[in-house]
């Protein structure tokens, strides 16, 4: 075996894809519920401390990579803090928090992986709030704040369009996104040279507007309508640039509307 092993805490989709990037037989994963299906497996609740004794696997003498995903809106903040705390004490080689370009805000502006985080949102504190717990309790732990995540499965706004849903937000608004292929490959080019907090996006913001009527296009239905809020206002757009350079990283799908032609049409 391996003297390097991965533990993946959060095994939802962006975890699936980062599974088969890495070597299966050096993965272990976390469930709240055991899943027959799964080989190396933790049944393991953050809100539950007394299931966190399964981690004493990373006691074991092995180096261990972490890699936490789990909503902010599954965590119980007041039980976060001394979670971390445990993972601490295995003193993992490294240590990877799953965030959200939320924390840069609304306002209009360029932002990249070093830009200060603007909260105004509740979500955007929770997820800080988040965050702040991960720096205090490892001190060599990594942020990786992703973009709206896409891939096989999930196309960003494909139900709403489905539905003839009317759309929320400014239509002038910009959208960042990530294919799932390329954010699973930047959090496993996360190591001594990347930086405390990476930005995951694949470079090319799009306006609402735009993205929305492409893809009702491929989709062919109907073109969308929006429902803009007063107080709508165009967003941050996502630059990538530090974080290519400093994890020798390159998205592959840098063009969202090629990789989404090719998911709706093998949906066909």
């Amino acid at each position: 075996m391996s003297k390097h092993l991965h533990l993946i805490i959060g095994f939802g989709y962006l975890g699936k894809f980062l599974l088969n990037r890495l070597e299966p037989e050096s993965c272990w994963v976390t469930n709240r519920i055991e899943n027959t299906r799964l080989s190396r497996q933790l049944v393991m609740d953050v809100n539950q401390p007394d299931t966190w004794s399964s981690l004493e696997v990373l006691q074991d003498g092995f180096g261990w990579n972490i890699y936490f995903m789990v909503p902010p809106s599954r965590i119980d903040p007041d039980l976060f803090s001394p979670f971390v705390d445990q993972l601490g004490q295995s003193r993992p080689d490294r240590a990877v928090l799953v965030s959200s370009t939320v924390v840069y805000g609304q306002k209009e502006r360029e932002v990249n992986a070093d830009s200060d985080v603007l909260l105004d949102s509740d979500r955007a504190r929770r997820q800080y709030q988040i965050e702040s717990v991960w720096r205090s309790g490892l001190g060599n732990g990594h942020i990786v704040r992703f973009a709206g995540l896409y891939g096989p499965g999930r196309i960003v706004g494909q139900r709403q369009l489905q539905q003839d849903q009317l759309l929320n937000g400014n239509p002038d608004g910009w959208l960042n996104l990530i294919h799932i292929d390329d954010a699973a490959a930047l959090l496993c080019r996360i190591d001594h040279r990347a930086g405390s907090v990476e930005l995951g996006s694949d470079g090319t913001p799009l306006r609402r507007r735009d993205y929305y009527m492409k893809l009702a296009e491929l989709m062919k239905v109907v073109p969308p309508s929006f429902q803009e809020a007063v107080d709508a206002v165009p967003g941050r757009r996502c630059d990538n640039t530090l974080t290519r350079q400093r994890c020798d990283w390159k998205p592959e799908h840098d063009d969202a509307y090629l990789s989404i032609r090719q998911l709706v049409d093998g949906q066909t």
